[in-house]
């Protein structure tokens, strides 16, 4: 996939948290059931934030922000090709943690980044709406995995 606008950025964002639910699905089945538990509760987050995100296409101050994009995702290509967890190491909560921790990190700072640069106030509203849902997105999944892991 390639992203130079605004708008592929939310169709990459969809398509990041899409890819994330079916990585998890993937590795589901080789785990152990108290962490297949755990990778359920993701995968099944992962799709409530692609869907969530999906309304959020429509966005003002498109001339400008696709510029942002465009030279982001240049001066970063390894954020369209997405990485799948592991299959060939040990899994725990841990290794399922800092895997999606990390992954989601590479979202929050692209949208950070054009936070930053959107010039309108609504352009400002909408990526902070955003980047608010990927933050609260992560910092729901680790409370539950950190509950998860007191079982």
């Amino acid at each position: 996939m390639q992203v130079k606008t605004i708008k592929e950025v939310y169709d990459w964002t969809v398509l990041f948290h899409t890819q994330m639910a079916a990585n998890f699905h993937s590795v589901k089945d080789l785990l152990d059931e108290h962490n297949a538990m755990l990778v359920d509760y993701y995968l099944n987050y992962e799709k409530k934030l692609a869907e969530d995100l999906v309304g959020f296409k429509a966005i003002t101050e498109i001339n400008t922000l696709d510029t942002y994009c465009y030279e982001y995702f240049a001066k970063n290509p390894e954020l369209i090709t997405f990485e799948d967890i592991s299959k060939d190491q040990q899994f725990d909560e841990e290794v399922i943690q800092g895997y999606l921790a990390q992954q989601h990190q590479k979202v929050i700072e692209l949208y950070e980044y054009l936070l930053e640069c959107a010039e309108t106030q609504s352009g400002q509203e909408k990526l902070q709406q955003i980047l608010e849902l990927e933050k609260q997105g992560i910092k729901q999944m680790m409370q539950s995995t950190n509950r998860h892991m007191d079982m």
